[in-house]
């Protein structure tokens, strides 16, 4: 057993991003580079509620970093929202989060009546089909007498890197190979074509800011308005991709057409030699040149040039990461309501709406959310 701790100075902690980000297992979205932004951006009128876990040496071994809004009882993950944060999990090295997942759930059951540090819903969005330490979280919870649920919509995608590129592209049917190779030569051999790679902090704004705006042309264009409408998003993004460029930790790229940028891509490199491929941009004026494409193309020769061990394309169902070789990996969100009357009852109003709209996706043809025991999601 562990020191279970509860904490609102989350600035503390993230303050000492050695001691956080050897609690990551690499993965970017659980260290302080892309954390401390968000809650610097986002985190007014919230109050951090972290458990911690120390042995008995007093050395940090766990974290598990949930907020809430001022005035509610709800507990979220820390980098929710907008920020569409994936691989949501207990902080631990890999030996240990098992067990401080399991104790982290029964701590957070034992205080759902606490006046200070008590909770109605927990509410944890963006946990990765696998996660054991997740599931060894919802177990602690469960054997704490919380109700849980845990529903997906989409997945994140995943390729591992093959032997060589050569051997990556034989993976594919012929059309697709022969796809894979013309925008390969396209990039590398059409002189109106240039790659920009992100080296100094400069390079990196002008980039970052080149695929924005084609993000945001081209959401505006179907009556959306886009991830980066928000300001306050764009500040953070910018943050992020500096610090990340800081820690040797980003591949940002930009192609430009005759010196005008038409696609772009924010690739995190993991310190689990995984690259994760968070945010594209692409000039839908220049839909003839394949744009998006070609930046796929790049962003999956990166992992045979640095060595890396796959790429992920996180969030989101979208044809071509299945037709780039990539496979399915359900995200899951996870709720816990605790073990007490009215949350409970309030669960029972929410479960009784959510059947309802199962029902109508069924009547209306559309796929029912997935719903799973999350005690069985890793």
């Amino acid at each position: 057993m562990h020191s279970i701790e509860i904490t609102n100075d989350l600035e503390s902690l993230l303050a000492d991003p050695l001691s956080w980000d050897r609690l990551s297992q690499g993965v970017p979205f659980r260290q302080s580079a892309w954390l401390q932004p968000w809650w610097k951006t986002f985190g007014q009128d919230c109050v951090a509620t972290v458990l911690t876990a120390r042995d008995d040496l007093g050395q940090l071994v766990g974290i598990l970093p949930l907020y809430r809004r001022a005035g509610s009882r709800t507990l979220s993950s820390l980098a929710d929202g907008n920020a569409c944060t994936d691989h949501v999990s207990v902080l631990a090295r890999p030996d240990h989060s098992c067990d401080l997942g399991r104790e982290f759930g029964l701590k957070l059951a034992s205080i759902a009546s606490d006046p200070v540090h008590g909770w109605d819903l927990i509410d944890i969005d963006g946990v990765v089909e696998g996660d054991e330490a997740v599931a060894s979280l919802s177990m602690g919870l469960k054997e704490g007498d919380a109700s849980l649920t845990a529903s997906s919509r989409m997945s994140t995608w995943f390729k591992p890197a093959d032997a060589n590129w050569d051997e990556h592209v034989k993976q594919h049917g012929k059309t697709q190979r022969r796809r894979m190779r013309r925008w390969s030569e396209k990039l590398s051999k059409t002189l109106e074509l240039t790659k920009c790679v992100a080296a100094t902090e400069s390079e990196a704004s002008i980039i970052l800011d080149a695929i924005i705006d084609m993000h945001q042309r081209r959401w505006t264009k179907v009556g959306e308005a886009g991830t980066f409408s928000d300001e306050s998003f764009r500040e953070f993004m910018h943050e992020t991709v500096r610090r990340f460029l800081l820690q040797g930790q980003l591949n940002l790229i930009g192609i430009r057409l005759n010196g005008q940028f038409i696609s772009g891509v924010v690739n995190f490199i993991g310190k689990d030699r995984i690259l994760y491929s968070y945010s594209t941009g692409y000039d839908v004026d220049f839909a003839e040149w394949e744009p998006g494409h070609l930046t796929c193309i790049d962003s999956l020769q990166e992992l045979y040039r640095s060595n890396l061990a796959g790429i992920d394309f996180m969030r989101g169902d979208e044809t071509y990461k299945l037709r780039f070789g990539a496979q399915p990996r359900r995200l899951f969100r996870i709720r816990a309501v605790a073990p007490t009357m009215m949350p409970r009852l309030r669960h029972a109003v929410w479960s009784t709406g959510f059947e309802v709209k199962q029902w109508m996706r069924r009547r209306t043809g559309r796929p029912e959310i997935v719903v799973q025991d999350p005690t069985r999601i890793g």
